[in-house]
C-alpha cells in the first residue's frame, strides 16, 4: 500500500483537529505519544462484536503508523482504564456518554467524546463504532484512503487528540459507488460505504444485502413454469397476453399471492439478506387489461399497477419479518409518482434516473429529460418515505469515452438528500477495473455519498496528488478542459455517448493528448506512479483511437503504385500501447455488454492486419441483377445469432441496405447479401452504423464487427479492392427500442456515403 505524507497534511489535520470542542470549555487533549512511545492504550469492551474488535485493530494499525509507535490494545476490558481510547462501552466511561442516546444513532451512526484521560468512540456495535474509528482517523487525523492500493496516512509522531464532542449519523442509509475498483471490503468500509457489491465481510459490520437486485418479475413467477397454465399472469398487451419480454399482469389475484408466497420463502432461506426485489422486467411491454389500465389511469401513472402488488406483498410479509424490505423500481414507465397511493412503511421505492443529461446538475440543466426529472424527485420526495435513487456516472456504450460529469456528484447528491432521498446507488464501470477515471470516480462519490456538503475541489484535488503525484496538475488540468467545455456550450450528454459526441473534437483531444504527455513527463521516474497514469489515460487514447478509425481512408498510407496498403506508424503505436496497457492493468470490458477487451483486441487486429494488404482480386459473376438478396427474421437476441441455423420469416431482394425490409419495430434480424462493386483499383474504407449489433463482411472476410448491445454508433474498417464485383454481407439484430442500420464506404472519387443502390447486385 502507497502511503503519502507531508508538511501540508500534518499542518491542515492540526488545524482541522483543533476546531473539536467539549461541553464546559476548553480542556487538555488525551496525549496519545510522544516521539516514538505510546502513552495510550485502546480497549474494547467484553462481548464485543466482530466488527468491534476489528474497529479496535485498525485503530491500532493506523495509529501505530501515523505516531511510529507501538500502540496497544486489550480486549475485553471490563472498565474504563485512564490514558485509553474505548472502543465501544465499557464501565466508566458513562460519564463521557452523558445524554447521548446510543439508539438514536442507528446501525452506522457513532459518537466521539474526549477529555484528558479518554477518548470514547461509542456506537452500535453492527457499524456504528467500526465507522467511529473511521471517523476519528479520517476526519480529525488526515487520513485518506484513495484506492484498496494507495492511501494518506499524515506522519505525527507527538499525537494529541484534542477534546472531542462529536455526533454523526449519514443522511444516507444505503451508499453504494458500483464500479469494479470500489469493490474492496477494506477500501469499502475505511471510506464509510455499506455497498451491496463491496467485498464487506462480518468483520467490516457486513452491508446492505439484496436479494434479487433488480428485474425480478421474470423470477417471481416464471413464464416456463405458469404462462401454458395461466397467460393471465402475464401482460396483456395491444390485445394478446405476452409470455417472452412479458410484464406481470400486477392486479391479478393470484400473481400477488404467488409473488407474497415467493418472497416470503426467499425471506426464510436468506435470513442475511435485508432487501428484496419486486421490480418489472428491464423492458416495457406493462400490462394493458382493463383493472391495470383503471388504476393507472386513475393514478396517473404506470407505477399504480405495480405498486398496488408491492404494497400488497410489504404487507402480507411485514409481520413475519419486520426487519426486512421490499424494494421496487421507479423506472422508465413506472417513473411517475401515484396521485394518492403511498407506499408501505417497508417499502423503497428506488428511482432511476435513465433518461438524463448527466453534463450538468439536474436543478441547473435546461433539458426537458432533466426538468421532468426534477419534478419527480420532488414529487416521490412529498409521499415516499424510504426514497433511494439508482443514478449513472459513466457511457454504458463505450466505457472509455471521456464521460465529464466529476462536476455534478456532489451537486446532484446534494439535491437528492435534500428531498427525502435515504439510499443512492451510483451505477459505474462495475464489469471491469480501471474504466474511465474509474478510482477517481469511486472515490468522489464515496466522500459525497458519507457527505454530502464535502467541498468538490478538495476531494478531487486530494485523490489526483494522493495518486497520480508530480502529475496531479497536468490531469486536472485535462478535467477542467472537458467539464469547461460543456459548461460553456452546454453540451449535453446522455448515458449512451461515444467519441463521436460533440463532447469530444479533434482540437480538444490533441489538447488532452498534450496534457497526459505532461502527466507522463512529470513522473517518469516513478515506476509505479506512472503506471497509474499511464493507465488512467486509456479513455483519451480509445477516443482517438475511434475517431481515427471513424476517418476511414485518412488512417492509412496507400502506396497507388503497388496497390498496398499500411496503418499509419503513429496510429498503430497508440493501438499496440492501448492494449498493452488495458491488459497489465486488469481491463476486461469496453461496454456494459459483449464489449470483452479480447473482441476488441481482436477488432484491432483485423484493422491492423490491413497492414501490406495486396489488392483483393474482383469475383466473377456470369450473371447478376439489381439489388440485394435479404432474409428478415424474427427474435430475442442479445447478440448475432448463427442466422445459417434459422429459417427467415420472409425473404426478397432490397435496393438498399437499411431497416425498411422489416415488419415489426423491434426485435428481429436482417442478412442482406449479394455483391458490390467498386469502380477503380483502390483502397476501400466502410462504416457500420447500427443500433443494435452488426457484421460486415467484405470478399469473405469479416471487416467490421459491431456486435452487441449498443446504441447507434459506428465501427469501420478498409480493405484495397480491384475494380469490379466483390461479395458484400451484412448482419444486423435489433433487441428493442430504436432501430437503425446504415452501411457507408468511401474510396477513390468517391465520397463519404451510404452504399447507393446502383452498386448493389446479386447472382439470380
Amino acid at each position: 500500500m502507497r502511503h503519502l505524507r507531508g508538511l501540508a497534511i500534518i499542518c491542515a489535520v492540526i488545524a482541522v483537529a483543533g476546531c473539536a470542542h467539549f461541553k464546559g470549555g476548553e480542556k487538555q487533549g488525551l496525549v496519545l505519544s510522544k516521539g516514538n512511545t505510546a502513552l495510550a492504550i485502546i480497549a474494547t469492551p467484553p462481548n464485543a462484536s466482530p466488527s468491534t474488535l476489528y474497529a479496535g485493530q485498525e485503530l491500532q494499525r493506523f495509529l501505530s503508523e501515523i505516531t511510529g509507535a507501538q500502540v496497544s490494545v486489550v480486549n475485553n476490558y471490563p472498565n474504563a482504564p485512564e490514558n485509553a481510547i474505548i472502543v465501544g462501552e465499557v464501565r466508566g466511561a458513562q460519564a463521557l456518554l452523558d445524554g447521548v442516546d446510543i439508539a438514536s444513532l442507528g446501525t452506522e451512526g457513532y459518537v466521539l467524546r474526549s477529555d484528558a484521560n479518554r477518548l470514547v468512540i461509542a456506537g452500535s456495535q453492527q457499524r456504528g463504532i467500526l465507522y467511529g474509528v473511521y471517523g476519528l482517523l479520517e476526519d480529525h487525523l488526515g487520513c485518506r484512503w484513495f484506492t484498496p492500493d494507495v492511501s494518506r496516512i499524515p506522519k505525527i509522531p507527538n499525537l494529541t487528540i484534542p477534546p472531542l464532542d462529536e455526533r454523526v449519523v449519514p443522511p444516507l442509509e444505503y451508499r453504494e459507488p458500483f464500479v469494479s475498483d470500489c469493490q474492496d471490503g477494506d477500501w469499502a468500509a475505511r471510506n464509510r460505504m455499506n455497498s451491496s457489491a463491496a467485498r464487506l465481510e462480518e468483520k467490516h459490520g457486513g452491508k446492505v444485502t439484496y436479494f434479487g437486485f433488480v428485474h425480478t418479475f421474470q423470477g417471481l413467477v416464471p413464464p416456463e413454469q405458469y404462462y401454458d397454465q395461466h397467460p393471465e399472469y402475464y401482460s396483456l398487451v395491444d390485445g394478446k397476453r405476452l409470455k417472452d419480454r412479458s410484464q406481470l399482469c400486477c392486479t391479478n389475484p393470484d400473481v400477488v399471492r404467488i409473488v407474497t408466497e415467493e418472497v416470503r420463502k426467499r425471506m426464510a432461506e436468506h435470513p442475511e439478506s435485508t432487501v428484496f426485489s419486486v421490480s418489472q422486467n428491464d423492458w416495457y411491454n406493462y400490462c394493458q387489461c382493463e383493472a391495470c389500465t383503471a388504476l393507472a389511469e386513475a393514478e396517473g401513472t404506470q407505477m399504480a399497477p405495480v405498486l398496488s402488488l408491492v404494497n400488497q406483498v410489504a404487507a402480507g410479509i411485514a409481520a413475519e419479518f419486520p426487519d426486512k424490505l421490499i424494494d421496487t423500481l421507479a423506472y422508465q414507465y413506472t417513473r411517475k409518482a401515484p396521485k394518492t397511493m403511498r407506499p408501505e412503511p417497508n417499502v423503497i421505492i428506488r428511482l432511476c434516473s435513465i433518461e438524463c443529461c448527466f453534463a450538468h446538475p439536474f436543478v441547473d440543466c435546461d433539458s426537458e429529460e432533466n426538468r421532468s426529472f426534477v419534478k419527480d424527485v420532488e414529487d416521490w420526495s412529498k409521499v415516499c418515505d424510504r426514497l433511494w435513487v439508482w443514478n449513472y456516472d459513466t457511457s454504458f456504450a463505450n466505457y472509455f469515452t471521456p464521460y465529464p460529469n466529476l462536476r455534478v456528484r456532489n451537486d446532484n447528491i446534494r439535491f437528492y438528500a435534500e428531498h427525502n432521498v435515504k439510499g443512492i446507488f451510483e451505477q459505474d464501470v462495475y464489469t471491469t477495473l480501471n474504466g474511465e477515471l474509474s478510482p477517481l470516480s469511486g472515490y468522489l462519490n464515496a466522500k459525497f455519498l458519507w457527505n454530502p456538503d464535502y467541498d468538490e475541489d478538495t476531494a478531487m484535488d486530494e485523490f489526483l496528488d494522493g495518486v497520480y503525484g508530480k502529475a496531479a496538475k497536468p490531469i486536472r488540468k485535462y478535467i477542467d478542459l472537458l467539464h469547461d467545455r460543456v459548461d460553456k456550450k452546454n453540451i449535453h450528454m446522455n448515458i449512451w455517448i461515444g467519441p463521436d459526441h460533440e463532447v469530444l473534437n479533434d482540437a480538444v483531444l490533441k489538447k488532452a493528448d498534450k496534457l497526459w504527455d505532461q502527466a507522463e513527463a512529470a513522473v517518469s521516474d516513478d515506476a509505479a506512479t506512472l503506471e497509474r497514469v499511464k493507465c488512467a489515460r486509456l479513455s483519451v487514447d480509445f477516443a482517438i483511437i475511434e475517431r481515427t478509425r471513424a476517418k476511414g481512408v485518412a488512417m492509412y498510407m496507400y502506396d497507388k503504385g503497388t496497390h498496398t496498403s499500411m496503418l499509419r506508424p503513429d496510429f498503430v503505436r497508440r493501438i499496440k500501447g492501448f492494449l498493452d496497457v488495458a491488459t497489465r492493468n486488469g481491463v476486461t470490458n469496453l461496454r456494459e455488454q459483449n464489449g470483452s477487451l479480447d473482441l476488441y483486441r481482436q477488432d484491432l487486429e483485423q484493422l491492423l492486419a490491413v497492414t501490406n494488404e495486396q489488392l483483393i482480386p474482383a469475383a466473377s459473376v456470369p450473371q447478376k441483377a439489381a439489388g440485394l438478396m435479404f432474409s428478415y427474421y424474427e427474435g430475442a437476441w442479445e447478440a448475432l445469432p448463427d442466422f445459417a441455423g434459422l429459417t427467415p420469416a420472409r425473404s426478397g431482394i432490397a435496393g438498399t441496405i437499411g431497416c425498411d425490409v422489416t415488419e415489426h419495430p423491434e426485435l428481429f434480424g436482417l442478412v442482406f447479401s449479394g455483391y458490390l462493386k467498386v469502380p477503380e483499383d483502390g483502397l476501400y474504407a466502410f462504416a457500420c452504423t447500427s443500433n443494435d449489433g452488426s457484421k460486415l463482411f467484405i470478399a469473405g472476410r469479416e471487416l467490421i464487427n459491431h456486435d452487441g448491445l449498443h446504441g447507434s454508433t459506428s465501427k469501420t474498417g478498409a480493405l484495397p479492392l480491384a475494380k469490379g464485383l466483390h461479395p458484400i454481407q451484412v448482419q444486423y439484430f435489433n433487441s428493442g427500442g430504436k432501430f437503425s442500420l446504415e452501411i457507408q464506404y468511401e474510396g477513390p472519387g468517391i465520397g463519404r456515403q451510404p452504399i447507393p443502390a446502383p452498386v448493389l447486385w446479386h447472382a439470380p
